[in-house]
């Protein structure tokens, strides 16, 4: 995919989250690097896991290579998960929370929106995200 179409679909999602969050709109958005699943793994689990995107902090979002979000809401969907995560850094959102409390209120918002963005766009995301070694996995999709 070209620099220009995820550029476009990162503006989108952007757009998606300032009208239906309290997150301020921002001119700056992260880059979405996409890489190979086992370059995810090393990042967000350390070990083999069914993790599709992450953001480590900073200006990148890694998103697993196999999947296409130029034609895939699902796809789509991973890559606004963790822009939720870039604009709670921006913003400082439950900074002031345990690290531990803090990740998984973190999880939980990113979640809730992106299942409603699974919803709006038709697809059925489940209620609950699943669980997967004691972290959440997000909705099936």
């Amino acid at each position: 995919m070209d620099a220009g179409t995820m550029k476009a679909i990162v503006a989108g999602l952007l757009a998606w989250l300032g009208s239906h969050s309290d997150y301020p709109l921002t001119n700056q958005a992260p880059a979405v690097a996409l890489v190979p699943h086992s370059y995810i793994e090393d990042l967000a689990c350390g070990v083999r896991c069914d993790v599709l995107g992450v953001y480590p902090d900073g200006n990148v979002v890694y998103v697993d290579s196999a999947l296409k979000p130029e034609t895939n809401i699902c796809a789509r969907s991973v890559i606004l998960h963790e822009l939720v995560h870039y604009l709670q850094d921006r913003n400082e959102r439950f900074i002031n929370l345990p690290p531990v409390i803090r990740w998984q209120v973190r999880e939980v918002e990113a979640y809730a929106y992106q299942r409603r963005y699974l919803r709006e766009n038709g697809i059925k995301a489940a209620d609950k995200p699943r669980l997967y070694l004691g972290a959440v996995m997000g909705p099936a999709c």
